[in-house]
């Protein structure tokens, strides 16, 4: 009698265990799985944009044949933007990053470079600017 009450025990447990790990996954979503890196595409992103809004609108070939124009217009428009801002960018940047890496050991300022050296601020002209300045300000190798 008493393995049976343990087993009905376990069972409820893992019952309710289960009902509130599928409830939580509900509320938070695919969002929660996917981790907190992840992020929707937004019209920075072009084609991946387009394919959410086609998903989501069921646009005719006409309109997303217009948004893909549009979006590639802006595009444009936003990579002529981070040009102009980019330098601006990195000097405030670059003096933020001076200024965190004097706080660390020599052992702790190699990892720090690989750290920042690795960040992307999905500026489509940032990638140029990393590999141009790999050892510029902020970086004092």
């Amino acid at each position: 009698m008493t393995k049976l009450k343990v087993f009905i025990l376990l069972l409820g447990v893992f019952s309710l265990g289960s009902i509130a790990g599928g409830t939580l996954d509900r509320i938070l979503g695919p969002s929660a799985r996917a981790g907190s890196t992840a992020r929707p595409p937004s019209i920075r992103d072009g084609d991946a944009y387009l394919v959410v809004l086609d998903s989501q609108l069921h646009l005719t070939g006409d309109q997303a044949s217009e948004m893909r124009s549009i979006l590639n217009e802006t595009r444009d428009e936003y990579r002529a933007l981070c040009g102009a801002v980019r330098p601006r960018y990195n000097d405030v940047r670059d003096r933020a990053r001076s200024r965190l890496r004097a706080l660390l050991s020599y052992d702790q300022q190699v990892r720090f470079d690989s750290i920042v050296n690795d960040e992307n601020c999905n500026c489509p002209d940032q990638n140029k600017d990393q590999n141009k300045d790999q050892n510029g300000p902020g970086t004092n190798r």
